[in-house]
């Protein structure tokens, strides 16, 4: 009696094990973002279902925030009304690098990237969706001030460390900064117009000498005033 009883109580060990197993294997393939774990996952706009689940949870993490989500929202409005879905694509030929192509579609690859690194590009991505969504970009420097503008504005809600095409100086996130001050993000309006369009200016002369956005590649700037479109709607 003693034996069978036993056995019994090894078989029941077995089965509870074998029961939780899958569990664990469901939960560590679905989570490839440590840092994003604790993070409510929302439903999705459908213009966002078929990307990665790698970039899934990256939209859940930036969505979290209001400004993200708002973004989110623009985002899959423009999508919707250009009759595009959002596309992400994985290039191996990139390295570090979030590139956005038009109609919806977003190349990457994030090696060697922060969690941080990639919300934040992420989310300026997102900005170019909405700005462009059907067809290929204007190569406008002001929208790209917009969407850096945007990153960084999403940084301090995250409470993330602002990056911004940052090599042996910070010139340019500085130009991005002081462009902040003059720019409510609650309201979506300039604080002071002719200084928003001055510091507007000199973050377009500060970007316009990097490389990636020569004027050799397609890049140039249209004629003042300058505004931001996208951001005068998010909060």
């Amino acid at each position: 009696m003693i034996r069978i009883r036993y056995l019994l109580l090894l078989i029941a060990i077995s089965f509870l094990g074998s029961c939780a197993e899958p569990t664990l294997e469901v939960e560590q393939e679905d989570l490839l973002f440590p840092k994003l774990q604790i993070m409510k996952k929302k439903e999705l706009p459908a213009e966002f279902q078929n990307v990665p689940q790698e970039i899934k949870e990256v939209l859940f993490g930036i969505s979290e925030t209001k400004i993200g989500e708002g973004l989110l929202r623009r985002a899959a409005e423009a999508l919707r009304n250009s009759g595009v879905t959002a596309t992400f694509v994985n290039r191996l030929n990139l390295r570090h690098e979030f590139r956005y192509q038009g109609d919806g579609r977003v190349e990457y690859n994030f090696v060697d990237m922060s969690t941080d690194e990639v919300l934040q590009l992420v989310f300026h991505e997102l900005i170019h969706m909405a700005q462009e969504p059907k067809g290929e970009l204007s190569y406008y420097l002001e929208n790209e001030i917009e969407a850096y503008l945007g990153q960084y504005f999403y940084c301090g809600m995250a409470n993330k460390e602002f990056k911004a095409l940052r090599g042996r100086d910070r010139n340019f996130e500085k130009k991005i900064e002081k462009l902040a001050k003059f720019f409510d993000i609650y309201t979506g309006k300039p604080t002071n117009e002719s200084m928003f369009q001055n510091a507007f200016l000199i973050a377009l002369g500060e970007i316009g000498l990097h490389p990636l956005y020569s004027s050799s590649l397609g890049w140039r700037m249209g004629p003042p005033p300058y505004a931001v479109c996208i951001l005068s709607g998010l909060m």
